[in-house]
């Protein structure tokens, strides 16, 4: 496949998931862009991140016109989760790619099977 029309695809499945299930970034691309287009992990990360952007903004617009937002916790988590975001991108960086892949997926897994349960 043609990697220009696989990113096109994964960018329709990303903001899909996004807006169905509020995912995308690291559920959706990050495992795609490592595992399919052999892109190394922090690139895939720090892509990813940069998506959500774009993908976030357009899912939040939609859900601001349907009144689907709570200001109070998007205030309460907006300023620690930029905090966070700088801290984690920066942590990540001195973990090797094998261990930052291998806890990534522990976490999605054990975040699966949390949903599945409840």
């Amino acid at each position: 496949m043609n990697p220009l029309l696989g990113y096109i695809i994964l960018g329709l499945v990303a903001g899909f998931a996004s807006g169905c299930f509020g995912i995308g970034g690291g559920a959706v691309v990050v495992p795609v862009l490592v595992l399919l287009f052999k892109i190394d992990y922090h690139i895939a990360v720090g892509t990813s991140l940069a998506l959500i952007l774009p993908i976030s903004f357009a899912g939040s617009a939609a859900n601001f016109s349907m009144g689907k937002i709570n200001w109070q916790i998007f205030w309460s988590c907006a300023v620690t989760g930029i905090i966070g975001a700088v801290v984690g991108a920066y942590f990540i960086q001195k973990i090797p790619a094998l261990y930052a892949k291998r806890g990534f997926a522990i976490f999605l897994v054990y975040s699966a099977w949390r949903l599945w349960m409840k």
